[in-house]
């Protein structure tokens, strides 16, 4: 025993040498590590197309990172994104997400982890090795990951202009990024893109998560993710269930979509619910076809009294609120099969949507869209049916509902007219376009590109009912989609008297010319606009 002191004495001075020159090197939470972490927060950052120079030639998706930092990584809570810029000719790297609050536009101070070169970031193999690179070399008893891009609802997310060619990353193919083998279940996957908030997106994901928080209708280009408030939360209290934290990333985005000015929504999902929705959903579409008989036309008027997004795509409703539309149909609700099948939709998405926010009045929002196409052309039934809802059979009824109620018996109506405004050249972003708002908000309906030299314009509409309108006209300098100060706003003034009293009833087939606008300088910023 005696003999073997000195060799022990020596052990344990290198192995001390070795943990003190580990630690003068950076080791530790900066280096990956095989001590677990309580939550591990993935970021997939996709700024390969108009997110990175949109922002005074800078970059939104920077700024997003940069709100990260403010906070940066602890032990208990690692942050890892994944990069990919315009500006930088489409290289990628993963940072490991330190505390930096002094940023300048453009630049990241935390550490690269890895420089991976050009990566297209619509290719679901980049999503797949990042995600599995986090697991790796930082595990963690939570995962969460935050998908930031543009999003395109049942059609995908993740557009990559540089390395892509413009494509976008499918829905079946975000899935199967997210179900290597040996992949964790996430707790919560956040979308910061629009529109992804929809049924057919929570179906597909429901066995790679336990909860999904996104928005149903389009979201600012300015960062409205609120990382300084929900991660400075976790990073106080990283005991937070996925429910808790999920709760709070809906706080944060609606408080950050507040504090600048923005319309905003973002819906928590349970993903466990999510099997008996769409189950739920499969029945009321299949009874809509058998029980509906020659009401098809109360089919199409709840669909018409449904809100949608507008300004995106009106093949997107909201499902909670258009199963209670068809409640109110007089032949719809006496049918007791549809009747039952649509209470319980709507119990099934009450229970699905435990926690949803928004800012924007009078614009019914239950949490969760559904693909609802009116017209032939915008059903893209081809890729619809690559989507893991195609169990529920909803196609078939959409087809259905098209072929009996929808636009292919519809007729088209124009409104033609010239744009002007004084001392002004019209810009690339002017459009003449319908409201069909009874409020103070504007609902843009068929945005029509101007001439800029003649200032002329002609919308083309589909109706199958007549539909009561504004004609109006914006000139967007800035490109951001929201009205602001500087910028050039205007309507048909019928009467000529300069007040918004001018909403007249358009009809199906029925032609109107000379609707002409006169556009006037914005003094300030006009926050009602609802581009959604």
């Amino acid at each position: 025993m005696r003999k073997a002191y000195p060799y022990i004495m020596c052990l344990v001075a290198i192995l001390l040498a070795a943990a003190f020159m580990l630690v003068q090197c950076g080791g530790g939470s900066t280096n990956p590590s095989s001590d677990s972490a309580k939550w591990t927060i993935i970021g997939y950052l996709d700024g390969n197309n108009d997110l990175d120079n949109s922002q005074n030639n800078t970059s939104y998706v920077i700024s997003d990172i940069h709100e990260m930092e403010e906070i940066g990584s602890t032990d208990d809570v690692q942050v890892i994104v994944m990069l990919g810029c315009l500006k930088t000719g489409g290289l990628c790297k993963y940072y490991h997400i330190e505390q930096h609050t002094s940023e300048m536009p453009d630049s990241v101070s935390s550490t690269v982890l890895e420089d991976m070169g050009t990566k297209d970031m619509s290719d679901p193999t980049s999503l797949k090795d990042f995600v599995k690179y986090c697991v790796d070399n930082y595990p963690a008893e939570h995962y969460m990951l935050v998908i930031d891009d543009h999003g395109g609802g049942w059609r995908g997310a993740c557009v990559d202009e540089q390395n892509g060619a413009g494509d976008m990353m499918t829905l079946p193919e975000i899935r199967s990024a997210l179900t290597y083998s040996d992949a964790p279940k996430f707790d919560i996957i956040v979308f910061h893109a629009c529109l992804m908030s929809m049924v057919e997106v929570a179906y597909e994901l429901k066995g790679c998560s336990n909860y999904m928080a996104a928005c149903q209708f389009t979201m600012p280009m300015e960062s409205v993710l609120g990382s300084q408030e929900w991660l400075g939360g976790l990073k106080q209290d990283p005991d937070l269930s996925a429910y808790e934290l999920g709760q709070n990333i809906v706080d944060a985005v609606y408080n950050a979509g507040q504090n600048k000015g923005k319309l905003i929504h973002m819906a928590l999902t349970d993903l466990s619910k999510v099997t008996d929705l769409s189950a739920n959903i499969a029945t009321l579409g299949n009874h809509l076809i058998t029980e509906t008989g020659d009401y098809w036309s109360e089919v199409s008027h709840a669909w018409g009294e449904t809100h949608y997004t507008q300004y995106d795509d009106e093949a997107f409703v909201d499902l909670r609120e258009f199963v209670k539309k068809v409640l109110q149909e007089d032949h719809l609700k006496e049918n007791l099969l549809i009747s039952a099948d649509a209470n319980t939709v709507i119990d099934a998405v009450n229970a699905a949507v435990p926690y949803t926010k928004t800012n924007v009045a009078g614009l019914t929002r239950g949490g969760l869209c559904i693909h609802f196409p009116f017209r032939e052309s915008d059903f893209d039934s081809a890729n619809y049916v690559k989507t893991a809802f195609r169990a529920t059979n909803w196609h078939n009824f959409l087809s259905e509902f098209i072929k009996r109620a929808g636009g292919s018996t519809n007729q088209q109506a124009q409104v033609s007219g010239t744009v002007t405004w004084a001392g002004h050249t019209l810009s690339a972003n002017a459009i003449a376009f319908l409201d069909s708002s009874h409020s103070n908000d504007v609902y843009i309906v068929s945005p029509t590109a101007i001439n800029r030299t003649t200032g002329a314009y002609t919308i083309t509409i589909t109706l199958q009912t007549p539909l009561e309108v504004f004609v109006e006209a914006w000139d967007n300098l800035n490109g951001d989609g929201y009205i602001d100060q500087g910028e050039g706003f205007g309507f048909y003034d019928a009467n000529g008297n300069g007040d918004w009293d001018d909403m007249f009833t358009l009809s199906p087939g029925q032609t109107l010319t000379g609707v002409n606008i006169t556009l006037s300088t914005v003094t300030r910023n006009r926050v009602s606009l609802t581009k959604d």
